[in-house]
This record gives structure tokens, sequence and C-alpha cells, in this order.
């Protein structure tokens, strides 16, 4: 299967589901009904790089399918936004503390839960593993417990959550020891690209073919064969900083936006 057949494959499956990078919300008053006052509303999005979800264009602009979610979300709340550029790690232990409110694309963990909020599934990720183009078959993975048993090494991006088979794994010292982690993806696959690293998890299929494309080195990078399962991704919200009634509303929208076909229709604008 070539590049652009298992995007468009990938695509297929991901996109035919009717069903997170990053935002933060500063709220105020929720009104009977259940939207904010604008005047009371004020949204700060936190982001940081996520290929096709949160990422500044050609021109300049703030945008991607989470963004574009967001601002649909907002408005439909009666809420105005503002963005700043943070780190994932710092989002997180803001949204922790309440100094930020929430995050997209965010799976649901019993860990995030002692300190958040989760919307209802907005959207599926694919998880794979991507080695060096030509190279798949010098390598004999049958599921991540083998990669402790190997020299390979492995690159993620700290922070990510990439399951609880490998959030188990990462408590054994022969695994850990073959794990690389970075801070963002598109320096997992500069690492792959450059021979530092054998091959890196990717927690989203389209997010690393996307940045891998924008480095110029889409063509160097395969598949591994290995089935690996994905996670559904939520808005995640601060319990120090924002009610259960907002959360209500913003599930209210997501659930609109499924059915007038609003949701896709943003999903399938970013995917290419």
């Amino acid at each position: 299967m070539t590049a652009a057949e298992e995007r468009q494959d990938w695509a297929t499956k991901r996109f035919g589901l009717a069903r997170y990078s990053v935002l933060a919300l500063a709220l105020g008053v929720i009104c009977a009904a259940g939207s904010v006052s604008a005047d009371a509303c004020s949204i700060r999005v936190g982001w940081s790089p996520y290929a096709i979800y949160t990422f500044v264009d050609a021109d300049g602009k703030l945008t991607g399918a989470d963004i574009e979610i967001l601002r649909a979300v907002a408005a439909d709340i009666g809420c105005e936004v503002t963005f700043a550029d943070l780190p994932w790690p710092r989002i997180l232990r803001e949204i922790e503390k309440g100094t930020l409110d929430a995050t997209s694309s965010a799976s649901h963990t019993e860990a995030r839960e002692a300190f958040a909020h989760f919307s209802i599934p907005y959207r599926r990720a694919e998880m794979a593993v991507y080695v060096r183009r030509g190279e798949a078959r010098n390598y004999r993975l049958d599921g991540l417990a083998s990669i402790s048993k190997t020299d390979f090494k492995l690159g993620v991006v700290k922070e990510y959550y990439y399951g609880s088979e490998f959030e188990e794994l990462l408590k054994n010292p022969d695994f850990s020891a073959q794990i690389d982690p970075a801070v963002d993806n598109q320096t997992s696959i500069r690492k792959l690209v450059h021979g530092r690293v054998d091959g890196i998890l990717a927690e989203d299929v389209g997010v690393i073919l996307a940045e891998a494309r924008t480095l110029g080195v889409g063509d160097f990078i395969e598949r591994y064969p290995l089935y690996l399962p994905g996670d559904e991704f939520h808005m995640m919200f601060s319990r120090k900083s924002v009610s259960e009634d907002l959360v209500d509303s913003v599930n209210r929208s997501l659930e609109e936006m499924r059915l007038d076909g609003r949701l896709q229709d943003i999903l399938g604008r970013f995917l290419k």
C-alpha cells in the first residue's frame, strides 16, 4: 500500500465514525438554559502544535480541527475565544491547578479523572509504530512487550497517553530503558529519520503523517505491521475552574454538531 493509499484507508476508517494539542477555557456565569452569557464567558485557548488539529497555517493563522470545533462550540454556548501557545506538559499541570481550564484531544484516564472532567468523545484515533522506510523487515516485534527483549529504541512524546498496556509496561525497567522521550512529535520524527531511534509510537496516525509531510520526510517513514488499539479523544476540563454545567453545555453542543453534520465537516476539512 502506498503512503497516499494508507492515509486514505486510515481516513475512511476514522472519519466513518460518527463521534486531542490544545485549548483552555476561562469561564463565567452559566445561564439557566445551559449556555453562557457572552459578557460573562471569555474562552482562553491554550494550544501546542498537533498537526491537523492545532497548527499555524501558511498565512500565519491558528487553525486545525480542534481549534475550529472549539470555535464552533464557543459560538454555540455564547463565549468569545483567545489563544495562547503552551507546551503540553505545562497545559496538563495548569489544568490540574485550575490556572487553565481545558484541553482537547485528551484521553480519559484514571489519573486525569482526579483533577478533570471529560466531555463526550468527539473523535477516535488510530495508534501505530512507524520506522524508517524499508526497515520494517529488520525487526521482529509481535507486540509492545517484545521491545523489552530487543535493542529497539522507541520514541515517544513526554506525557502523552499511549494506552493502559504501555503505561503498565513502563513499570518494567527493561522496557522503559528502550523508551526515548521527546518534547513533541516533530522531534520524535527527526530522531527517527536521523537514526537516533528505531521507531516512534504514534498515538494518532493522522498527526504523525501530517507532521512528517510538514517536515518533508513523509516518504522516509513507513508503518510497522503491528496492530495497536486506538483511543477515543475528549475535551478535558479542570475540576477547579470549570463547572459540570459548563461541561454539559459543551456536550450538548458537540452532540448537536454531530447530528447536524458540522462535526464531521470540520474534521473532514483537515484530513488530506
